[in-house]
């Protein structure tokens, strides 16, 4: 029905039914977002809800991320997408737990805290500055508000207040480190010898019998995958703004309009000292603020604010500077910090200023008062953010036309691309692992596989693949897969059985080597039989380089000499390119502490201790999940 009611969606009877079809709908979105608690959880946390679209948002992202990260792998990797889906879901619990656990435990995160944290972000400075105006263009690129991402960062905060509260309490022994670095510094005397596969390679054809079961044994080795090429639109702002050229009077006008954006605020170069109650003892609110009462009275009789900064302030980061913040602006502190600092004249201390997380006492050092560019001054990114803001507008209108046009005219782009002056452009066959440029893109590749572009024929709907820029594709041409021939796969079958028989050869070989040496045979006798290099490297460590990493492990793996019969240890492994490695190992010996210096002792306690800690912090967050009340709803993810 619906198919009909697309291909008819010209007529007016189509038209009138889909009108019908629509109030109802409307009607029931209004309704939802009328209702305050029309939010879909995915899971519950002891009461507390997984918001869908938080949870689509961080699938979306662990999906890209992977994407990245594995390129075409992804898709053979994660075919079925329920278990990242589950990964993330699972993800968002434990923060949950963790955020629950840590409120519970009475941590917190000031606002001081908080604006420290932000203005140390390296992304987020200008010239070494916190700037505003970059913080908030970063949010708006990754689509959360202010609140939502400083609520996710003090929750990472307190994150690891808590990590830290159960990590540091991981004690390494002394016995466990003298067994670490036994195991970590030990050395193994080896020697070895590599059978080539080369030697035991026949040029002799397998038959046309092992040929043909081969075939017929293996036919998913000889498919040609489905591929598809596409054709399709582009729609991008940067595209948009090429073709935008601003006259001199348009962009003194963009100007005048925007003057506030061009102008540099007053900044204030600020001081502080940070007392707070101490929930581990019986001081209180009354108390902390005692305490920086007196701490103000003896700054106003002459004593050095960087010297009680540093012997008082509650605030590390800021206590190493002398309690210098550097220079800040409005919109940074938290209000009631802002207002008393604004308030100040240079050289002026102000009284305590009462936060969430304590008491603040601030000293004024310097003032950079406002300034506003000039035009001349700030032209290049005038003409910039006046192309980005023309071609933004055009986009948007651009693209509801775009999705109008390729819904109506369903079996073409060539309506779509005339009107809105775009060019059609075709990709090269790919199959669903994806292939170059456009071809890439998860959402391309989604969509070009997909009923509505790969069954029915129809175009796209308009596709994001980055910020402001979407694309709408169809199929140009499909090729179905295939398998090839017997004919077209023989030379390729002989090659890889005989390349499966020399394996076989050479793992036989080297297993005869293996027995001769563990009787008690030379090794360089053998090696001259069987016209080999037998390499003695001597002592090598766990972490040789200049070794094959497979003969590596095998060293290490073999046991003691002490423990066979002719005082030596053999095995052996084969090799990744199809050789084989026979390894004899002569002696060991255990690494000791004495001969460490202390710097390396230390290294090696911290790096036992981080693995410690992890085990405990794991163990502490699986006790949290085992306690607590968790739904999770499949059907919404």
């Amino acid at each position: 029905m619906l198919q009909a009611l697309r291909e008819r969606s010209k007529a007016w009877v189509a038209r009138v039914i889909i009108l019908l079809l629509i109030i109802p709908f409307a009607l029931w979105g209004i309704q939802e977002y009328a209702n305050p608690n029309a939010a879909v959880s995915v899971a519950s946390v002891n009461g507390t809800g997984i918001d869908q679209r938080e949870f689509q948002r961080a699938y979306e992202q662990e999906r890209q991320r992977l994407r990245s990260l594995l390129g075409k792998a992804y898709d053979q990797q994660y075919a079925d997408e329920t278990q990242v889906k589950h990964a993330v879901v699972e993800r968002m619990v434990e923060e949950v737990l963790i955020g629950q656990a840590a409120t519970a435990a009475g941590l917190r995160i000031s606002d001081a805290k908080l604006a420290e944290q932000l203005h140390a972000m390296p992304e987020l400075l200008d010239n070494g500055i916190f700037s505003k105006g970059m913080y908030e263009q970063r949010l708006r690129a990754i689509g959360l508000t202010p609140a939502e991402f400083e609520n996710r960062l003090r929750q990472a905060l307190l994150s690891d207040q808590l990590n830290s509260g159960v990590t540091l309490s991981a004690v390494v022994a002394q016995r466990e480190l003298e067994r670490m670095v036994r195991l970590r510094e030990q050395q193994r005397e080896i020697g070895y010898m590599v059978l080539p596969l080369t030697q035991f390679v026949e040029e002799q054809d397998p038959g046309e019998a092992a040929i043909s079961a081969y075939y017929l044994g293996h036919s998913e080795q000889f498919t040609v995958p489905e591929q598809v090429s596409i054709e399709y639109v582009d729609l991008a702002v940067t595209n948009l703004a090429l073709n935008i050229m601003p006259t001199d009077s348009d962009l003194r006008e963009f100007y005048d309009e925007h003057a506030a954006n061009y102008a540099v605020q007053e900044r204030r170069r600020v001081s502080q000292i940070v007392i707070t109650p101490d929930q581990g003892d019986t001081v209180t609110i009354d108390a902390a603020k005692a305490k920086a009462d007196s701490l103000v009275q003896r700054l106003r009789k002459g004593e050095a604010f960087a010297e009680l900064a540093v012997e008082f302030s509650q605030d590390a980061a800021s206590a190493r500077q002398g309690g210098d913040l550097g220079f800040v602006a409005r919109g940074v502190l938290p209000k009631t910090v802002e207002d008393a600092l604004f308030a100040l004249q240079p050289g002026a201390v102000s009284e305590p200023v009462q936060v969430a997380g304590g008491f603040h006492v601030l000293k004024l050092l310097e003032v950079q008062p406002a300034s506003n560019k000039s035009f001349d001054a700030v032209r290049d990114q005038l003409v910039q953010d006046y192309r980005r803001g023309k071609a933004e507008q055009q986009y948007f209108e651009k693209l509801e036309t775009l999705a109008n046009l390729v819904f109506e005219h369903a079996d073409t782009l060539a309506v779509a691309a005339q009107q809105l002056g775009l060019e059609i452009m075709t990709s090269a066959l790919f199959p669903r692992s994806g292939g170059e440029g456009i071809a890439s893109h998860p959402r391309v590749i989604s969509a070009a596989f997909g009923d509505e572009v790969l069954a029915r024929g129809f175009n796209s709907e308009p596709l994001e693949i980055a910020d402001h820029h979407s694309v709408v594709l169809r199929i140009k041409e499909r090729q179905p897969a295939t398998v090839r021939s017997l004919a077209e796969a023989r030379a390729l079958i002989i090659e890889r059985l005989r390349e499966k028989t020399a394996r076989e050869r050479t793992e036989k070989a080297g297993m005869a080597l293996q027995q001769r040496l563990a009787a008690g045979e030379s090794p360089q006798v053998l090696a001259q039989e069987y016209k080999l290099e037998w390499f003695a490297p001597g002592q090598i460590r766990r972490d040789e380089s200049k070794i094959n990493a497979a003969v590596v492990q095998v060293a290490f793996q073999l046991p003691r000499p002490e423990q066979a019969s002719k005082g030596v240890s053999v095995g052996g492994v084969a090799l990744g390119s199809g050789d084989y490695a026979v390894v004899q190992l002569s002696s060991v010996r255990d690494g000791n502490m004495a001969s460490l210096d202390a710097p390396t002792r230390m290294q090696l306690q911290r790096e036992l201790q981080r693995t410690y800690a992890a085990v405990e912090y794991q163990g502490y967050l699986d006790g949290l999940k085992q306690a607590a009340d968790i739904v999770i709803h499949p059907d919404k993810l």
